[in-house]
């Protein structure tokens, strides 16, 4: 395992002490791994998140220039075409 130094603010540094002193990690290098692995997480999953978005709005650019959308103009539009979902819910179902 490598050393490391790093500086850190007095905010940051009361909050590893008082982890330590819970007694929910034995040392200060615990407190940061575990930081830096949920970090590492954070990122993963915002990462995926974005590829997920950026996959949505590809299918549905590609689904809007080929004609299959539906244009939603007002609260009447936005009721029909929930009623259409529930109908075809119900549909599915039985």
């Amino acid at each position: 395992m490598s050393g490391r130094n790093f500086s850190i603010t007095e905010h940051l540094s009361l909050f590893v002490d008082r982890q330590v002193g819970s007694g929910r990690h034995q040392n200060a290098s615990e407190v940061v791994r575990e930081a830096l692995r949920r970090y590492e997480d954070d990122i993963l999953a915002e990462a995926a998140s974005l590829a997920a978005i950026e996959r949505v709005a590809t299918e549905g650019i590609a689904a809007i220039e080929r004609g299959d959308h539906i244009l939603i103009a007002g609260p009447e539009d936005r009721r029909a075409l929930l009623q259409r979902w529930i109908d075809g819910e119900a549909t599915d179902r039985a």
